[in-house]
């Protein structure tokens, strides 16, 4: 395991204790569920912007100049006007 470091406000540091005293688990224990469930949900809602090119090339209305911009249909850039 790696030690990590943070800051509680008083109210949240005094709340969290009594989680972990009603509990019996330790608050380091609480933690470390607490960020295995934030990065499960974020894992299932965070959107790959690849994603949404997937059908696009047998589609024969879609984008022709797919290779050369790219950037434009994942991030919205600029299309290369060259």
């Amino acid at each position: 395991m790696r030690r990590k470091q943070l800051y509680l406000d008083e109210e949240t540091d005094r709340a969290f204790k009594r989680v972990a005293v009603r509990t019996g688990r330790s608050e380091a224990w609480h933690i470390r569920e607490a960020l295995r469930s934030y990065l499960g949900n974020e894992a299932r809602t965070s959107a790959d912007p690849l994603e949404r090119l997937i059908g696009l090339v047998e589609d024969e209305n879609g984008a022709k100049d797919m290779a050369v911009n790219h950037d434009h249909y994942l991030y919205g850039a600029p299309r290369d006007r060259s």
